[in-house]
C-alpha cells in the first residue's frame, strides 16, 4: 500500500491520542530533581549553583538508575550470563553515577544524557549493520513482535540519534536551570514518541503485507 508523507505524518501524530497511564518510574525521578534543584540551591547558597544542579541531578539520576535496574538486568540475560548481565549492568549503570558524582560543572550533567544515546544508538547500528536483531528482541521479546524486529531495530538507531539532536540543541539554546525541567520531562516526551513509532512501525508493516 503506497502511503504519501502526509499519510504517514497522519499516523503518527494519531498514535498519542489515548494514551495509557504512565508508570511511576518516568515521573519520579524528574520529581526528585525538581524538587530537589531548589531546596539545594538555598541549602548551598547563590555561589554553589553549580553544586546544587549536580547534586539534584545525581540523586535523581539514582532513582532513574534504581528504578530501572532490574529490567536492564533482565534486558541483558537475553545475551549474556547471570555473571556478565550483572557485571555490565553495574558498569552501565555506575559509571554515569560516579562521574556526576566527581563534578560540580552542570555541562558534565547534561552530556551525560548525550552519552546516553550514542551508546544506545551505537548498539543497535552495529545491529543494522550485522543484520542483527537480537538488542530489539531484548525490548520487545513477545512472539507477535519478532516480524517487526528488523524495522525496530532501525527505527531505534533513529529515535536515539534523533533525541541526542534534540537534548544537544537544548544544552546550546536554554539556560542549564531550564534544561532541567527539560530531562526532569523527558522519559514521558521519550516514551510517549517511542510509543508511537512502535505502532508506526507495525502498521507499516502490516501495511506493506496488505
Amino acid at each position: 500500500m503506497h502511503r504519501t508523507p502526509f499519510d504517514l505524518l497522519r499516523l503518527f501524530l494519531s498514535l498519542f491520542q489515548d494514551m495509557p497511564p504512565l508508570s511511576r518510574a518516568l515521573y519520579l525521578p524528574g520529581a526528585v530533581l525538581l524538587i530537589g534543584y531548589p531546596v539545594l540551591s538555598v541549602l548551598l547558597g547563590p555561589d554553589q549553583g553549580g553544586q546544587a544542579f549536580a547534586t539534584a541531578f545525581l540523586l535523581a539520576l539514582a532513582v532513574r538508575v534504581g528504578m530501572g535496574f532490574e529490567g536492564m538486568v533482565r534486558r541483558m540475560l537475553t545475551r549474556y550470563s547471570v555473571a556478565q548481565a550483572v557485571v555490565f549492568a553495574t558498569l552501565f549503570a555506575g559509571i554515569p553515577l560516579l562521574v556526576v558524582a566527581l563534578v560540580d560543572d552542570p555541562l558534565w550533567c547534561q552530556r551525560m544524557q548525550s552519552l546516553f544515546y550514542v551508546v544506545i544508538a551505537g548498539v543497535f547500528l552495529q545491529d543494522v549493520l550485522n543484520k542483527r536483531t537480537s538488542t530489539a528482541a531484548s525490548f520487545w521479546p513477545d512472539a507477535e513482535m519478532r516480524e517487526h524486529l528488523p524495522n525496530l531495530t532501525k527505527m531505534m538507531v533513529v529515535y536515539n540519534f534523533g533525541f541526542l539532536l534534540l537534548n544537544e540543541t537544548m544544552i546550546r539554546v536554554v539556560e542549564p536551570s531550564h534544561w532541567l525541567l527539560f530531562w526532569a520531562v523527558l522519559p514521558i516526551i521519550g516514551h510517549t514518541v517511542l510509543r508511537a513509532m512502535v505502532l508506526t512501525v507495525i502498521n507499516l508493516d502490516a501495511g506493506h503485507k496488505a
